[in-house]
């Protein structure tokens, strides 16, 4: 039987990408070290083109990966962009740094890759490509620690800053982790396929299941200023919890695209960004949205911080930048 693996692709407004056969895993293999893409600045137009799925901020400097391995970065907010010297692979889906210098990149093939230089250059750590299981987010709590999920109940964690990872399973079935998410408490979860939501209050070591409100997937989550968190998905599902977790209140929207990506503003606003254009805009702590006119049909897979006043929209065209309303007074 095939299951399609929920990842950005070229059809990233399904946010589905092929399926995957499902296949015993085999012990993680040795990483290989497949030569360096093409690096440098990159035309407006090339970037228009790109399929770009996860951002994240190294610094000042964002930093984007996607589609045929990726990665490219700006310095000045998403006006210009240069492609990173980065080993050649696959679609790249997730990104994070723990620090202005350090950050992980994973994707399909469980490929790992590691910058110590905020993002110009990147160096595989992992990979495992027998195992079928393409990685869908990377979450790093220190410079030391951090984690890896994805297809099939997929978890990869080191205490060694990528030197080793290690996997184990967290889940008793193969329910795809689409995500990972740092409470304001120092609590992770993870969120994914069918409603799966786990809890970890000892950074990792065990996880526990958590009441789902909703059977259908989750693609992310964001902790709010006020210790609560906003968690997201299919058919445009959201939902908000102050409570850890323990109730759940589902938050209003009109759209039924799925939402995929989003994040917490420095003022504390919460965008999202999602299928067919869609973006929607919190002010309020999650408790409620409205939708930011894109003047676009593509999806997008991640808001994020942009110029002043603005919010930098990554996904099936590149990354553009759109005006974010001033917050009522």
């Amino acid at each position: 039987m095939k299951r399609t693996v929920p990842v950005l692709a070229a059809a990233l407004s399904l946010f589905a990408g092929a399926a995957f056969a499902q296949a015993t895993p085999a012990a993680p293999a040795a990483a290989a070290a497949p030569p360096a893409a093409e690096s440098g600045p990159l035309t407006k137009v090339t970037m228009e083109r790109l399929l770009l799925t996860d951002a994240a901020r190294a610094g000042s400097r964002v930093v984007a990966v996607g589609d045929r391995g990726y990665i490219v970065y700006s310095d000045s907010n998403g006006e210009t962009w240069s492609r990173a010297k980065a080993p050649a692979g696959p679609l790249l889906t997730a990104v994070d740094f723990v620090d202005a210098k350090n950050g992980w990149a994973v994707g399909h093939d469980a490929v790992i890759l590691a910058s110590t230089d905020g993002g110009a250059t990147w160096a595989m750590q992992f990979s495992a490509p027998s195992e079928q299981r393409p990685l869908l987010d990377v979450l790093f709590v220190s410079p030391t620690q951090g984690f890896a999920v994805g297809a099939y109940g997929a978890f990869y964690e080191t205490t060694d800053g990528g030197k080793s990872w290690n996997t184990r399973k967290v889940i008793a079935d193969d329910k795809h982790l689409n995500a990972l998410l740092k409470l304001s408490d120092g609590r992770l979860m993870i969120l994914g396929e069918a409603g799966t939501l786990l809890l970890s209050a000892d950074t990792g070591k065990t996880w526990t299941p958590l009441v789902s409100p909703y059977k259908g997937s989750f693609f992310g989550g964001i902790a709010t200023d006020d210790g609560g968190m906003v968690i997201y998905g299919l058919r445009g599902r959201i939902y908000r919890s102050g409570d850890s977790g323990k109730t759940w209140k589902q938050i209003d929207n009109a759209s039924v695209a799925t939402l995929m990506g989003g994040s917490r503003l420095p003022d504390g606003a919460i965008v999202i960004a999602g299928g067919a254009g869609t973006v929607l805009v919190s002010r309020d702590q999650g408790h409620s949205f409205v939708p930011l006119t894109t003047g676009v049909n593509k999806a997008f897979s991640k808001a994020m911080l942009g110029a002043p006043n603005s919010v930098l929209l990554l996904g099936e065209a590149g990354a553009r930048d759109v005006l974010l309303p001033s917050a009522p007074r």
